[in-house]
């Protein structure tokens, strides 16, 4: 008698905006949170900027065990012989295998409960929809339509190959210096081939996100201001920022293509994507119970301004040398041949953050 195939791992996304100017206080009480290693990780980290990204994605961990009621004692981080962090618990039989990644007012993570080989193999990126810094102008002459619909088209095109390699590398848990010329993105025929050799067994999910940010002349995400160094225009209104999102995850060898799903309506995210804002991660920070690792502590700051046999298949070819920077890839990405069902990577609507914020 055959064994009934194993069921697919839910994949789930929480995408944290920073949809507001934050404040000490509350870095305070988000980094008392943590444990001793990430406490003192973050501390010395320079930029305020990034230490708060980097604070939320270590904070969201935290929160999702929280919520399925596992005290911090029952858990703890662990690696992966990639190098690939997951979440290790013991009595609870599941693990939680995850992936942080974080642009702009956005820090995400990317996780799924089960066996240990179905789950360490995660990835997930977010990145701004904009012109990359250094880069001021996309080849659009071979795209037709208005000039300002080729080059929206162009950017659509540039971040969701983008965002895939970066996933696909992260889930292999690929240090830096991978070169992403070695993965090509055949989008229209929904295939990706590595070093030649065509890409099976992996899930690709794509969709974007919407989101309003409040800003002010001041604000402490300097990098919100424009080259010339000018404060936002209208400050304290709320600004929108579109966000490309893909998450990765190696479903098995028995899968013998790629599956990409481009979630298009509320309703479908709704089934795997939660939108959080600031203020809910800090009240949710105030709740948890860190078993003795919340402690009162003085904050410093510089600046106040094992991979599973399935996988291996796919990452013994991918180690790789110096990885191109966004900007050379922007530049370089060809963008003929690349006509999408899709309506060129864009024609799926942004989803608007519904700031469902309870957590």
């Amino acid at each position: 008698m055959s064994q009934a195939p194993e069921r697919e791992q839910p994949l789930y996304a929480w995408i944290i905006t920073i949809n507001r100017e934050p404040t000490d206080s509350e870095f305070a009480t988000c980094l008392r949170c943590l444990d001793d290693e990430s406490y003192q990780k973050i501390c010395n980290i320079e930029n305020r900027d990034d230490a708060w990204r980097s604070l939320l994605g270590r904070l969201i961990p935290c929160i999702v065990m929280k919520q399925r009621n596992v005290s911090r004692s029952a858990w703890s981080i662990k690696t992966t012989k990639a190098g690939k962090p997951y979440i290790d618990a013991p009595k609870e039989e599941k693990h939680l295998g995850y992936n942080i990644a974080h642009n702009g007012s956005l820090v995400a993570m990317a996780f799924s409960l089960g066996r240990k080989h179905k789950v360490w193999n995660i990835g997930v990126d977010v990145v701004k929809i904009a012109l990359p810094k250094g880069i001021h102008y996309l080849d659009t002459s071979q795209m037709n339509g208005s000039e300002e619909d080729r080059e929206k088209r162009a950017l659509n095109r540039l971040f969701v190959i983008w965002t895939i390699k970066e996933s696909y590398i992260k889930a292999l848990g690929q240090p830096p210096g991978f070169d992403f010329s070695r993965v090509e993105c055949r989008i229209p025929d929904e295939e990706i081939y590595v070093d030649g050799k065509r890409l099976t067994g992996w899930e690709f999910r794509l969709f974007k996100s919407n989101v309003g940010v409040l800003r002010t002349a001041n604000s402490v995400f300097r990098e919100y201001r424009n080259q010339t160094g000018v404060p936002p225009a209208n400050p304290g209104a709320l600004q929108t920022e579109i966000y490309q999102c893909c998450m990765t995850i190696y479903r098995g060898s028995e899968l013998n293509k790629c599956i990409f799903k481009w979630s298009e309506q509320s309703g479908e995210l709704d089934k795997f994507l939660r939108f959080v804002t600031l203020d809910a991660m800090v009240n949710a920070a105030k709740h948890i119970s860190a078993d003795g690792l919340n402690r009162e502590r003085e904050i410093v700051r510089a600046d106040t301004s094992d991979m599973p046999k399935e996988g291996r298949e796919s990452s013994s070819h991918v180690a790789g040398p110096v990885s191109q920077p966004l900007a050379d890839i922007a530049r370089k990405q060809s963008m003929r041949g690349h006509a999408s069902s899709r309506q060129d990577y864009g024609g799926y609507p942004g989803v608007p953050n519904p700031q469902r914020a309870e957590v």
